[in-house]
């Protein structure tokens, strides 16, 4: 059972200040690749203050680049066929030592870890754990019961503060704070939505989007028919050579390809079920996406 709590004071603090709520659409449905970064010094991480419109100054501390980071759908990565109800990913490569994959369910209600630090150190939950529910609201929190290798339990998270956090890397406005009863603390970047900063109180990680010039700049919209559709969409432009994906309403990539011809290209989508989808199309250097009904 998972709770949520609204404490009175939140209905009070709402009509003093605006404040950043944790929204589900706020995920990149191209995901978000970044760069990892460790805390080398101080030993630990200076303590941030709760409340509303807080300033955490953190460009005192010593950062080093240990890897990178895909935060993304989990089809096509390694261990995906063990963990099928999981579909999302969150894998970070460490420089010299390999890729480790905590595999994540993420749907409109919150985010659910499936399984940890798969291959090297693999825990898996035959009861997910919650790292955060949508929409979250500042002051509120939830209890989450779970069940892994290693023990079973409940973890409570809460949102205590928002704010900006100043970095060695850049300055990161509209960041929202979640505690665990656990110990763990995450600064989770609200737009486009990935966790920025996680320490479990031995280890602290920065994480710095670093594909930010092509979300940015060669992120458009494309255009298919017929829309709805039953059997098959063409898909008008298109470049030979192009990497297509179809992602469904949960975020699950579902389908993929690559395109072999130029300008308009029909895609046989008669076998997805009715609903909603977004085809994503990049080659590279731009991403373009359309919505589309699938009738």
């Amino acid at each position: 059972m998972k709770a949520f709590t609204t404490p009175l004071a939140f209905l009070v603090l709402s009509s003093l200040s605006a404040q950043v709520t944790i929204q589900y659409s706020a995920l990149s449905q191209f995901g978000v690749e970044s760069d990892m970064y460790q805390m080398t010094a101080p030993a630990a991480l200076p303590a941030l203050s709760d409340g509303i419109n807080q300033t955490w100054d953190l460009s005192g501390i010593t950062l080093q680049n240990v890897g990178t980071l895909n935060f993304n759908t989990s089809a096509g990565t390694p261990y995906a066929s063990t963990y099928p109800t999981a579909n999302w990913v969150w894998a970070q490569n460490v420089t010299g030592l390999g890729t480790s994959y905590t595999y994540l369910t993420i749907s409109s209600s919150g985010i659910d870890v499936v399984a940890r630090n798969v291959p090297f150190n693999t825990l898996d939950y035959s009861d997910p754990t919650g790292v955060i529910r949508f929409p979250m609201a500042y002051e509120q929190a939830f209890s989450d019961p779970y069940v892994s290798t290693a023990g079973s339990g409940t973890v409570t998270w809460a949102y205590s503060g928002h704010g900006a956090a100043i970095t060695p890397l850049g300055t990161y406005e509209n960041v929202a704070k979640l505690m665990s009863s656990q110990g763990q603390l995450l600064l989770w970047n609200t737009s486009p939505l990935y966790p920025i900063l996680i320490d479990d109180g031995d280890n602290t990680l920065f994480f710095i989007q670093n594909d930010v010039g092509i979300a940015e700049q060669g992120t458009t919209s494309m255009r298919i028919y017929p829309n709805p559709c039953h059997d098959r969409i063409t898909l008008v432009d298109a470049t030979a050579g192009s990497t297509w994906s179809i992602m469904d309403g949960q975020g699950r990539m579902v389908r993929r390809g690559i395109l072999s011809l130029a300008k308009d290209q029909q895609l046989e989508i008669g076998n997805l079920a009715s609903g909603s989808y977004v085809l994503v199309l990049t080659n590279g250097t731009s991403v373009r996406h359309s919505s589309f009904v699938k009738e």
